[in-house]
């Protein structure tokens, strides 16, 4: 039976979180690593195909406490912005964008696994805000039921994860023109009913209609990228940044000498921009086969990245990295942010 990709996400979340409470035995993943790279290493130079790219996207969190890896990010809520356990008629962003509630939901799991519910469309762009259970490891699904076909309506990311962690509304996907009502069905998933002790939650949802503001404010300072990620001695080094600023700028370029080694890239946003951007990456003018979704800036010993192996340098003997940033929506046009590309090689 074929399984989609959001139930996937779904239970290998359920799956991992709790191993990711108790103390990580960083030495001997260190150690694990090493030997992989070592047998990735010579099955590449027995294959005759050092110079193929390869890209793992993934997650490091610095060693630390558990309660301070799960810990929210103090700056993730902007002046101004609700409370994470509110959904306010109306509030505002940093930025000046105004949000106003014209639809609420709510899902008691212990009653029933499902609620759809109407929202009307006036064409401004539409996003969702959760008032998430604590420390909850379930996240519902947020699908479009009508008009068309049923799709999943968060963008750019498909799930409700991100919104719990960081208390900021999620954007959800644009409606065709002309749509004047719209429903929305979320639900528990399938996979995930039989956990006891995560069904009996009750979850609240505001849908908000968010308009830009009319004079675009000055976008913040760019957070300058880590020297180093990934333990004591650095698992990667930086070797090269930039730093855009958004709308005036709409992709980043880095060059930096060519690389021996394996390779990460960090790709991030500041201001509102945060989670809401995504696009293309090219690496020496070749599209890869991997998403530049732009995250939040690095904080608290957690670096989000994409592992590229071995790659060979362009014809001007160096490497080049392209990442071209997008939304689904014009309206960001009108919201300020810097967009930051950095380049790490690995150290070992």
């Amino acid at each position: 039976m074929p399984v989609s990709r959001q139930d996937l996400h779904d239970l290998l979340e359920v799956r991992s979180r709790p191993a990711l409470e108790r103390p990580v035995p960083w030495e001997r993943l260190r150690t694990r690593a090493r030997a992989a790279r070592r047998r990735r290493l010579v099955t590449v130079a027995v294959a005759g195909v050092a110079a193929a790219s390869v890209v793992v996207a993934g997650m490091l969190v610095e060693p630390g406490p558990p309660a301070q890896v799960f810990q929210p990010r103090k700056d993730a809520t902007p002046a101004g912005a609700p409370s994470p356990h509110l959904l306010p008629a109306s509030f505002e962003e940093q930025d000046g964008t105004l949000y106003r509630r014209i639809a609420t939901a709510t899902l008691d799991a212990p009653e029933k696994d499902e609620v759809t519910f109407e929202v009307k469309v006036s064409g401004k762009p539409l996003a969702i805000m959760a008032d998430c259970p604590s420390r909850t490891r379930l996240v519902p699904q947020v699908r479009v039921v009508q008009p068309g076909p049923d799709t999943w309506a968060l963008t750019p990311m498909a799930s409700l994860l991100k919104m719990c962690e960081t208390h900021m509304p999620s954007d959800l996907v644009p409606f065709p023109s002309g749509t004047r009502r719209a429903k929305l069905t979320i639900s528990v998933p399938k996979q995930l009913k039989a956990v006891p002790s995560e069904k009996a939650k009750r979850w609240r949802f505001g849908v908000y209609e968010w308009t830009p503001p009319a004079t675009m404010p000055p976008a913040p300072s760019p957070v300058a990228p880590p020297q180093s990620f990934g333990g004591t001695p650095p698992d990667y080094r930086l070797v090269g940044s930039k730093s855009a600023v958004w709308p005036a700028a709409r992709e980043v370029t880095v060059t930096v000498p060519a690389l021996s080694r394996d390779w990460a890239l960090v790709v991030y946003c500041g201001g509102v921009l945060a989670g809401r951007l995504t696009g293309e990456v090219h690496v020496n003018g070749k599209l890869q086969n991997t998403e530049g979704y732009c995250s939040e800036p690095p904080s608290g010993g957690s670096v989000g990245f994409s592992m590229f192996g071995r790659t060979r340098p362009g014809p001007d003997g160096k490497m080049t990295v392209k990442v071209k940033l997008s939304s689904r929506y014009a309206e960001y046009g009108r919201r300020p942010g810097t967009m930051t590309v950095a380049v790490y090689e690995a150290g070992r």
